[in-house]
């Protein structure tokens, strides 16, 4: 994953903000400047202001500091639907005790269960954002019929 040194993080903070504002009302939570673990979350209701929320988008990132600057160690970067329901999520964080790993949670409208586990790819927190305000500005529900079980040690997550 990449490291990004002290004045590039704080540029990603800047842009990502000026890019979040724009669809809603937007929070930003920056955890761990001083230490050596920084936890980063940035949740935005869609459209803002006054009306009511049609959708929530939360990022959040985890960095360790290191000799270059702020190593990326995990995130989560989740949208909710809440005109239709549903809930499409791109994760890297540890499974199993095992080293992490790439994954997506997906739970369509018409579903009553908790998120499965979906194979997925590295995702960034721009191609992510990409996505759901593709599916927002669509006002189509999140269908997960395209993704496929992650397995782990043989067994479906």
């Amino acid at each position: 994953m990449r490291t990004l040194s002290l004045h590039r993080f704080e540029q990603h903070l800047a842009f990502t903000t000026s890019i979040l504002r724009s669809v809603g009302a937007m929070r930003l939570e920056d955890a761990g400047r001083k230490s050596g673990q920084r936890h980063i979350r940035f949740a935005v209701d869609a459209p803002g202001a006054m009306a009511p929320s049609l959708a929530r988008f939360k990022y959040e990132e985890w960095y360790e500091r290191d000799r270059a600057g702020w190593r990326l160690s995990r995130y989560h970067y989740d949208y909710w639907d809440r005109l239709h329901g549903g809930r499409l999520g791109y994760h890297w964080h540890r499974l199993d005790r095992r080293d992490a790993t790439y994954h997506a949670h997906c739970e369509p409208p018409d579903s009553e269960s908790a998120s499965g586990h979906f194979r997925f790819y590295e995702m960034d927190l721009f191609e992510a954002h990409e996505e759901f305000i593709r599916l927002y500005a669509s006002e189509e529900p999140i269908d997960c019929a395209s993704l496929r079980p992650l397995v782990l040690k043989g067994r479906r997550r």
